[in-house]
């Protein structure tokens, strides 16, 4: 089962993009039932200033942005002030001294309406955050109220599917939402003469073999929730980001290799999050 924080942590930084991930922050903490955390990074280098007039400034581009994210969310959160360089560096070192369970970034600012692709750091994020990575779409703040009704998950029977697993049922949960677990069988092409199977066969057998993968995945579900189970077939990230038109959020696993307890994109997973049409989050492995 995936571990288990207290913070959903939000990287903002005034831009249209960290306001999508503000309002996808809330969403996802409400979910999970934990605190939400802003966090804005300045960086924090000598000027041509004096000290105090420094400092000065900065307290003041804080608090302008402090003020922007409250003019969305209220007082729903903490604010958290980080004097870094870079931002990417800032949220992954508070991530790993504090119990932060998803870091929320926006998406880059050249990607299309309602796409999630993740812009400089989130790709620094997904190469390394010590927690689940959350991206938000373009536009996220403006579609709709937010709200979970469907949360999908991308299940292929590895133990990192079983980490997204894990997170996309404890969402689904405390969103009152519905829980879809998607697995895809690929369509390979194969040279039958090497594996003794037609190409058709090696298709069958393919997607028999992974009916039976998702079919174990309600077993790992801890509580009374009932999956809908899908069985694609295709390319599985082009398949699965046709799926997330129907998704209000999707869950993905991290690759299966690299450090442990890092967001690390494998090939599915970096596709996906280039191209999703909904709120993608990445667990870490």
């Amino acid at each position: 089962m995936a571990d288990r924080g207290d913070i959903v942590l939000v990287g903002f930084d005034g831009r249209p993009g960290s306001r999508d991930a503000l309002h996808l922050g809330r969403t996802v903490a409400r979910a999970l039932d934990e605190e939400l955390h802003v966090a804005v990074a300045l960086p924090y280098e000598p000027l041509p200033l004096p000290v105090e007039a420094y400092d000065e400034a900065l307290e003041q581009h804080f608090g302008q942005l402090f003020a922007a994210a409250a003019h969305d969310l209220g007082n729903e959160f903490e604010r958290r002030e980080l004097r870094e360089r870079s931002p990417a560096r800032a949220l992954t070192e508070l991530a790993e001294s504090e119990p932060v369970d998803v870091i929320v970034i926006g998406s880059s600012e050249s990607c299309d309406k309602g796409r999630a692709v993740p812009g400089k750091v989130g790709e620094r994020l997904l190469t390394g955050a010590p927690c689940a990575v959350a991206i938000a779409p373009c536009g996220y703040a403006g579609t709709g109220d937010g709200a979970l009704r469907k949360v999908g998950v991308a299940y292929d029977g590895t133990a990192e599917a079983s980490r997204a697993l894990a997170l996309g049922e404890r969402l689904a949960r405390g969103a009152g939402a519905a829980l879809r677990v998607i697995t895809v069988s690929p369509t390979v092409t194969v040279l039958p003469s090497r594996i003794g199977h037609t190409g058709a066969g090696y298709a069958r057998a393919l997607r028999e073999h992974f009916g039976r993968v998702l079919a174990e995945a309600p077993g790992e579900l801890t509580g009374d929730i009932e999956a809908e189970l899908v069985l694609g077939t295709g390319q599985p990230a082009a398949t699965l980001v046709e799926f997330t038109s129907e998704l209000d959020l999707i869950v993905t696993g991290s690759r299966g290799y690299g450090p442990v307890r890092r967001a690390l994109l494998g090939g599915t997973s970096s596709d996906l999050v280039r191209a999703a049409r909904c709120p993608v989050v990445v667990t870490p492995r």
